[in-house]
């Protein structure tokens, strides 16, 4: 049994958006359209090491670990907003909406890191490839989610709001 989820070629990523509303990217696909070297994509991987437990799951559950950034991007310019809550509603999110939650901010380390930027930066001009809007403000979720207990909760991926994106990061 092939359990891999059925990956999105990368000539066929912004007609897979256009058509489903995702496209699901293997990591030299991002690297292409994020135009960064495979190496430096995946030597981001070292900055999920060390994240914080989230301490907002209702459930009780302590599976899951996050850090949280918000960004805006006008053209070719991506600009880090102030620190702020992540909220969700309870119908976007059934699990654990409804609340505020002020999750750990990214670290210096990766908010300066070039290729980090150039993900984000390079996805907006992808997504303004299908809606154009002046600016898009996007929230960048570095999160891990632990199933050795057998329990682990995903998120969402119910479809975003014009002007708005969700950077997720798993490993």
């Amino acid at each position: 049994m092939n359990l891999s989820p059925p990956l999105t070629p990368t000539s066929e990523i912004t007609s897979a958006i256009r058509s489903n509303g995702f496209a699901i990217a293997a990591a030299v696909s991002v690297a292409e359209f994020a135009h960064v070297s495979i190496i430096d994509l995946l030597g981001l991987g070292v900055h999920w090491q060390d994240l914080p437990r989230d301490p907002y799951l209702k459930d009780g559950g302590r599976y899951r670990y996050r850090r949280h950034a918000s960004y805006t991007a006008s053209g070719t310019e991506l600009k880090m907003v102030p620190h702020r809550a992540h909220w969700q509603s309870v119908d976007y999110n059934a699990l654990h909406g409804g609340i505020e939650r002020w999750f750990e901010p990214i670290t210096q380390t990766l908010e300066n890191d070039e290729c980090w930027q150039a993900v984000i930066k390079n996805t907006a001009g992808l997504l303004s490839t299908l809606k154009p809007v002046p600016t898009w403000f996007i929230e960048a979720h570095q999160f891990r989610i632990d199933t050795s207990d057998g329990i682990g909760r995903s998120t969402s991926s119910k479809p975003l709001d014009e002007g708005s994106a969700e950077v997720l990061g798993d490993d």
